[in-house]
């Protein structure tokens, strides 16, 4: 079942009657604030991934290096993150001009119009968060941000078949239970705007509900 916000915003007192009130009626419930989201901020964002003899390490943007122990990992969970940039478009055409045919008696019946538009291209991240206990910082792993050499033999042609490698990788080193429920296509896109990252939100939202 997929975990969805059901009152948006409610007084603190009202706050805490609801989840009693749903979880009565036998659903699971909390109460928490947009702020207590993750963003990236609190993850390690990982460029290059090594083998260990106890797990595996990465090595972040400032080029830091962080040991991840198979026992600390609690949590596998495959997400997407959407994101869009606009692109200016320059096209070329010609159209027929009455004046310039007039002023080259007729030599040239059209003159070249340049036309820039704006288009916004819509794309999406897939990524791998590995949640670990002890209150360990989580570790990003992006399709588009990950140097993939250590999968050796494995390693494949599309970064997406090298992520879904890496999963199965991961997994053989670590029993940790894989969530992919943010990852579905429909649920990013049944959670409200709360002025954080969707895809955080639903992480969040899926790690909240597995801890009830």
């Amino acid at each position: 079942m997929l975990s969805k916000i059901l009152v948006r915003q409610a007084p603190q007192d009202q706050a805490r009657r609801l989840p009693a009130g749903l979880r009565d009626l036998g659903l699971l419930a909390f109460a928490t604030e947009v702020r207590q989201v993750p963003t990236d901020a609190q993850r390690i964002v990982s460029r290059q991934l090594e083998w260990t003899s106890t797990g595996f390490a990465v090595t972040d943007g400032r080029g830091a290096c962080h040991d991840c122990p198979s026992p600390s990992i609690a949590l596998f969970q495959p997400g997407h993150r959407p994101t869009s940039h606009s692109e200016l478009v320059k096209s070329t055409d010609h159209k027929f001009s009455m004046g310039r045919a007039l002023l080259t008696r007729g030599l040239f019946l059209s003159k070249k119009v340049v036309t820039v538009t704006e288009q916004v291209i819509s794309e999406r991240e897939s990524f791998i968060l590995v949640v670990r206990a002890e209150g360990l910082p989580a570790i990003i792993l992006y399709e588009s941000r990950l140097g993939f050499q250590r999968l050796g033999v494995d390693i494949k042609a599309a970064r997406h078949l090298n992520l879904k490698a890496l999963l199965e990788r991961l997994r053989a080193l670590a029993p940790a239970p894989v969530d992919d429920r943010a990852a579905q296509p429909t649920y990013l896109r049944g959670l409200p705007r709360l002025g954080v990252d969707e895809a955080d939100l639903g992480l969040f939202l899926v790690q909240a509900a597995r801890n009830l």
